[in-house]
């Protein structure tokens, strides 16, 4: 029996594919729960994520690096 070993390109393909999945799970998660987003704009990222789903994410992660709630006023 003959070991067929899998071709550079079918790799990658399913490391980028791997990949992906996280990161649209996490995209997702992060674009419905904020506050900070608005109805429209949260439709038109899960669109985009939904049909560029590994660059879609990217795009959202560098546009919005991180969520954080702005500090709370001292009183």
């Amino acid at each position: 029996m003959e070991l067929v070993t899998p071709g550079i390109g079918l790799i990658f393909w399913q490391t980028v594919i791997l990949s992906g999945i996280p990161l649209f799970l996490i995209s997702w998660i992060m674009i419905l729960v904020t506050n900070r987003l608005d109805a429209t704009h949260k439709i038109v990222w899960l669109i985009g994520t939904l049909f560029l789903p590994v660059i879609g994410p990217l795009i959202f992660f560098i546009k919005y690096p991180s969520f954080k709630k702005p500090a709370a006023p001292l009183t």
